[in-house]
């Protein structure tokens, strides 16, 4: 086995080493000849990019865009959640927890990768809806894998474009194109998991899982509609771990008069049951990597919730080009979230308006793109924190009971000019206010007043070049800065269990200096390849307390340099290699923690200097291939091997607690072709071919557990499931 291993991860190493020696040795493409389907990862067609508001041409883009097509985003995969679509794109960390109730751990460049639920740090966009709210949180509840037919991937400070959003933007799109007729997709897919159990499809197991959805394209008019429903049931190799995921997604598009468009969205997520397995210490880890914390079981930790969100977008096309475009939106969500500390009840609802004017000009005789525009977002959030009784509200012990207000105004201006037929410079400015408010209504004598207000606002830009000495090579630098708010909850959350807002957590704020280039060596190899040094000021930081409830305080300054290359390789034909390489090096500038240890007497109490210590949570290497075979004597089969490697790292600021380095390989097997006027797509898949026992994701500095009259090392760790075998198939008719 350990010969096995050695040779797997030897030809893995080689076929690294292969792709950037032909990427060396290649020479310039001929621009005549069109780019290859299979390599629209990095030529992004239809030659724009959305991600950006003013949709200019790829080759003017100063920054490092990626695009991630429909067959790397679901064909074959269980499209359980984001890192399965984000594994190929460079920069991207997602940790999955296999935890439906926290969400994964999503990070780009470093930003996000300390949440402790959800997406921070990251602007997430679904259909040009935003899924992040106004104080910079971000929910995946209405978003469905299955239906998506491109994710664009903006990477580094992009404040100046989006607001409160410092690593990033995550754009989802789905394509309610018109079609001839009404076309019908019916997908399925169920599997088990095996860490122990030889028989992969034991049908007694209790550790399974099935996924099915529908897709329903149709005309509507002059216009098209598009109506998906999904359902998860899955239950984890965990303990504790169900969960039951049901989605409802509708897009529709309709043409109005000459030059006019109205787009309308409308998302239904409900998820009766997500269970919160917890994360275990080393010790629980090593003896049984299938539990769950026990107090999260007692304790019946998980969530209930259901989300409504809707929007409209009025958009109107320019004869002289450019575009106007004005976006409505409205959000319902409501949340049971029994946790080791509290009962939580919220109630919340957001809205919010979009507008954009881009325009084409000439400014001393050169070429400009101009862009105009402003994010407006008001969030309201009734928040209820009661005793947790077994996975019930215990209404006699009330520890919080507040009315939450954030508000979001953000106008910004963007210009493009071209200065010389390859050379054309991008400049961009944003000011975000965000204001929070906080109405405490639990006031008793002993329980004084914690209403207040917190202002935020900065002043963001970023300022870029892009030259493209040749149609098949583009060579960009910028430098941006970024802005990102505490969320409510981080502020929210304040030792000693006050109301109120944390008076002393302060925004995050950083500056990011990049230089990149992307384009094609010939027909048979595309690339990408950036770096980049992000300057964070306040970082902001997680501590939790004894019951795993974290609280959040800044950091003094940390760096983040980073290397990420990209790249997609033809083979021969039918055969090629996709590759993503991220070295990231983010480090403490200057941080100190003043730790007390209660356990001895006196009080020990010790100061950590954290200067030069790498930052927690992160692999230092993290490098994802594919070797994709598609031969054209095999009349429709294909074959996907897939192979993740991920360093160690540290799991805590202060001690010397670091993840085991680890490689984990995954197989699809499918068929393309059709049974008489049906398309039929049956496949087989197998996530962690080999086994392995890993860390899936961290629970970031987490406090230690008292057993008995001593404590260990908290918990930490997030283990990721065995070998996952499915099938599945998917049945299509129409066009």
């Amino acid at each position: 086995m350990i010969q096995l291993v050695t040779l797997r991860r030897a030809t893995a190493v080689a076929v690294w080493c292969s792709a950037l020696a032909r990427l060396a040795a290649a020479q310039q493409r001929d621009t005549t000849t069109p780019p290859r389907d299979s390599l629209k990862v990095y030529t992004l067609p239809p030659a724009v990019v959305s991600v950006t508001r003013a949709n200019p041409p790829i080759s003017k883009i100063p920054f490092a865009v990626h695009l991630v097509e429909k067959t790397d985003i679901s064909r074959a995969r269980p499209t359980w959640g984001l890192d399965e679509a984000l594994a190929t794109v460079p920069g991207v960390y997602a940790a999955n927890r296999y935890n439906f109730s926290l969400d994964q751990r999503i990070s780009i460049r470093g930003f996000g990768a300390r949440s402790a639920f959800a997406v921070r740090g990251i602007k997430v966009l679904l259909d040009g809806i935003p899924q992040t709210l106004p104080d910079g949180q971000g929910q995946l509840t209405n978003v469905e894998l299955g239906a998506a037919d491109r994710i664009e991937v903006l990477r580094g400070s992009s404040s100046a474009l989006f607001g409160n959003a410092s690593g990033g933007v995550i754009s989802i799109w789905s394509d309610p194109a018109a079609p001839r007729q009404v076309v019908q997709e019916i997908r399925f897919t169920g599997g088990t998991f095996d860490r122990h159990d030889l028989n992969i499809f034991n049908p007694y197991s209790d550790r399974t899982w099935y996924k099915w959805a529908t897709s329903t394209q149709f005309r509507a008019g002059s216009g098209s509609g598009l109506v998906t429903l999904s359902q998860l049931a899955y239950n984890g190799e965990r303990q504790h771990s169900r969960a039951d995921i049901r989605n409802l997604n509708g897009r529709f598009h309709f043409p109005l008069a000459d030059a006019w468009s109205l787009a309308v969205v409308a998302d239904y997520g409900n998820d009766p049951r997500a269970d919160n397995p917890g994360s275990l210490t080393a010790q629980e880890m090593a003896a049984n990597p299938d539990s769950a914390a026990a107090r999260n079981i007692t304790l019946r930790a998980g969530k209930d919730v259901w989300q409504a969100q809707g929007g409209a977008t009025l958009r109107h096309t320019f004869a002289a080009g450019g575009e106007a475009t004005l976006t409505l939106f409205g959000l319902r969500r409501d949340l049971k979230n029994p946790t080791t500390f509290a009962y939580i009840d919220l109630s919340r609802s957001a809205y919010g308006a979009r507008f954009s004017l881009t325009r084409l000009a000439r400014l001393d005789g050169d070429e400009a793109r101009i862009t105009a525009g402003f994010d407006l977002q008001r969030q309201r959030d009734d928040r209820l924190n009661f005793g947790n009784s077994a996975g019930r509200p215990d209404s006699s012990v009330r520890t919080l009971d507040q009315l939450e207000h954030v508000t979001e105004v953000g106008p910004f201006g963007q210009l493009t000019l071209q200065l010389a037929p390859r050379l054309s410079v991008t400049g961009g400015l944003r000011y975000d206010w965000v204001k929070f408010a906080v109405d405490d209504r639990l006031v008793t004598p002993s329980n004084p007043d914690d209403s207040g207000r917190r202002l935020m606002n900065a002043l963001s830009g970023s300022l870029g070049a892009a030259l493209t000495p040749s149609d098949a090579v583009t060579v960009y630098a910028n430098v941006g800065t970024s802005f990102e708010t505490p969320t409510t909850t981080e502020l929210t959350n304040r030792p000693g269990s006050a109301g109120g807002f944390n008076p002393d957590l302060q925004p995050q704020k950083a500056t990011t200096y990049e230089l990149g280039m992307r384009g094609e060596v010939t027909t048979r190899l595309e690339y990408s390849l950036a770096l980049f040094q992000a300057r964070v000021r306040d970082q902001l930081i997680p501590f939790p307390d004894t019951l795993q409830r974290v609280y959040y305080q800044n950091a003094g300054r940390s760096s983040h340099r980073g290397i990420e290359l990209g790249a997609d390789l033809a083979v021969t034909s039918g055969l090629s290699l996709q590759t993503a390489y991220t070295f990231a090096d983010y480090r403490y500038d200057q941080f100190r923690i003043i730790s007390v240890d209660t356990t001895v007497t006196p009080r020990d109490t010790t100061i950590h200097d954290l200067h030069d210590r790498a930052l927690p949570g992160i692999p230092k290497h993290w490098l994802h291939l594919v070797v994709k075979a598609r031969p054209t004597w095999a009349r429709g089969t294909w074959a996907e091997l897939e192979e993740t490697h991920s360093s160690s790292f540290f799991v805590d600021d202060t001690l010397n607690m670091r993840t085991s380095p680890w490689w984990t390989t995954s197989l699809r097997l499918g068929w393309e072709g059709s049974l008489g006027s049906v398309r039929f797509r049956p496949f087989l898949g197998c996530n962690n071919l080999f086994n392995r026992k890993y860390v899936g994701s961290v629970s970031i500095n987490a406090t230690a557990i008292r057993v008995g009259s001593s404590f260990v090392p908290g918990r930490y760790y997030e283990p990721a499931p065995g070998r996952n075998v499915y099938i599945g198939f998917s049945l299509g008719a129409g066009q």
